[in-house]
């Protein structure tokens, strides 16, 4: 066969069979001696009349059977492995063949390398979760502890202005740095920037429990801010190298991140409050000591998540238009999208805004009040449960009541505690936090309408949800500055320090109107 077909013959041989895949028949002649399937010997189709009238077939078998009674030593066994071969390829099988060893081959040029796949083991991702509650542990610690120290060195006045100004500037440091820091962790790698913010809050911290004043205690108020958030934007890179390829996991691992995260500042409230009878060195010298651990933990108990085949080198003139372009990258949201999307933002700005009270609201305990730091952190624990129970309860009541009767509720009862606390000072505050535990949960209705908003505009969710963070993050600039501001002014101009809360009534009134109109 293979000297009398020629090139031309055998590709149109291969081109008829292809095209003929019915009423395939084995000839009688060939039943006793020929059972064998299609996928396992490539001539029985040679020997199988596809169509009993095909000019192409019946030739072709005439020959094959020609050759055979020509050979003596032919039986009807399985035919030789020439003969296989040259069927294969009359029936384009040859082509077939060439074509799967050819996939095969690219495969297996395609497949990455085993460096190519980030693997961490059990013990890795346990660490790194627990250096997550336990650098929330070390701020909570000392997160009340700036505030009583500098009243009696400065004055309440004073002490407001400074603590607040330090916020404010370490808020806009993180959002101008951000940028740059996401080109850093590509470059360098992740794990040397968890390493960097603890050894720096370590230093700090350090410094302020071996001598105590009103400098170290600022700076360590600065760095604390500026490296916790610093910190958590690198976790979250890392949570992304590990769980980019299984969304289950990702929610998985950050469900219980943040789970972490709110039994630490829990736990850290309830410490700080019991440290402070003991000075301020000793709540400065536990949370040292913790970020130090953490740091030593990390150094030697997780691996880079970083490859070493996808690091980016550091371009410096890109790193300069970064830092030039992202004080002003955080108000894209509200020229980029439709109407509904700028309102929707500007709408969780004023609902957010009370969040950022920053020192002041601890000031205003301390001198209007009388609030130990003690009792302060208990209020502050007592919220983070309240907290978590109007988000459970509240995911519930969206679904029955639906987003904008939902954000009317819960805009209402959070206006409660502003409310209690200018009319009958702390108690009334308790109260009203108690009784409207809803207005903690009243930006979830708003939320969900953002995202389907921007789902119907087609904009990129990772996108709008970077931006919407970018912006909500100015309200740290601007919340801590405007607070004090009113506390300080009223004080003067009013003789009262409630000044703050009646701010906050106006703009639970502004959140219900808009909600109401554009939701």
């Amino acid at each position: 066969l293979s000297a009398s077909t020629g090139a031309s013959t055998g590709t149109d041989f291969a081109s008829n069979i292809s095209k003929q895949n019915s009423n395939i028949r084995m000839e009688s002649s060939f039943k006793n001696g020929w059972h064998h399937s299609r996928s396992r010997h490539y001539d029985d189709d040679i020997l199988r009349g596809q169509d009993q009238d095909s000019p192409i077939n019946i030739p072709a078998k005439n020959n094959y059977l020609e050759k055979m009674n020509n050979n003596n030593n032919m039986s009807f066994h399985r035919p030789s492995s020439h003969i296989r071969s040259h069927a294969m390829s009359l029936r384009g099988g040859g082509i077939r063949a060439a074509v799967v060893t050819k996939r095969r081959n690219n495969l297996k040029e395609k497949s990455p390398p085993s460096d190519e796949i980030v693997s961490w083991s059990r013990r890795d991702l346990v660490i790194f979760q627990s250096s997550n509650f336990l650098i929330v542990l070390a701020t909570a610690v000392v997160a009340f502890s700036p505030a009583p120290a500098l009243i009696a060195e400065l004055g309440s006045e004073r002490a407001t202005s400074t603590l607040s100004m330090l916020s404010a500037c370490a808020a806009l440091t993180e959002i101008i740095i951000s940028p740059t820091l996401g080109s850093l962790l590509d470059s360098v790698g992740r794990k040397p920037a968890l390493i960097f913010t603890l050894l720096s809050m370590g230093l700090a911290n350090g410094a302020v429990s071996l001598h105590s004043s009103v400098v170290t205690i600022c700076i360590a108020k600065f760095v604390g801010i500026s490296c916790v958030g610093l910190f958590f934007i690198a976790s979250q890179v890392i949570v992304s190298d590990i769980c980019a390829s299984n969304p289950e996991r990702m929610s998985s691992t950050l469900g219980v991140q943040y789970s972490l995260i709110g039994g630490a500042f829990f736990l850290g409230a309830i410490c700080a409050g019991w440290l402070s009878e003991f000075g301020l060195s000793v709540n400065y010298g536990v949370s040292t000591i913790i970020v130090v651990l953490t740091a030593l933990l990390l150094t030697f108990g997780i691996s880079e998540t970083l490859l070493p085949s996808k690091k980016i080198p550091l371009q410096g003139a890109a790193v300069r238009k970064q830092l030039l372009e992202s004080p002003w990258s955080c108000t894209r949201i509200l020229y980029r999208y439709s109407k509904k999307v700028r309102v929707l933002a500007l709408l969780l700005m004023v609902q957010s805004l009370p969040q950022f009270m920053g020192d002041t609201f601890q000031i205003l305990a301390k001198t209007e009040w009388n609030l130990t730091t003690k009792g302060f952190s208990s209020y502050v624990a007592m919220l983070g449960i309240i907290s978590i129970a109007a988000n459970v309860v509240g995911s519930k009541m969206v679904g029955k009541l639906g987003i904008r009767k939902f954000t009317a509720l819960a805009t209402l009862s959070g206006m409660l505690s502003p409310l209690g606390a200018s009319f009958f000072s702390f108690r009334g505050l308790v109260v009203g936090v108690i009784l409207g535990f809803l207005g903690f949960a009243q930006m979830l209705g708003v939320t969900a309408a953002l995202v389907a908003e921007g789902a119907k505009s087609n904009v990129p969710q990772g996108v709008l949800a970077g931006e919407r963070a970018s912006f909500l993050a100015l309200m740290k600039v601007i919340g801590p500055i405007w607070y004090s501001t009113l506390y300080v002014e009223g004080k003067k101009l009013v003789g009262v320090g409630s000044l703050p809360f009646l701010f906050n009534v106006i703009l639970g009134l502004t959140a219900f109107g808009i909600s109401q109109y554009y939701l």
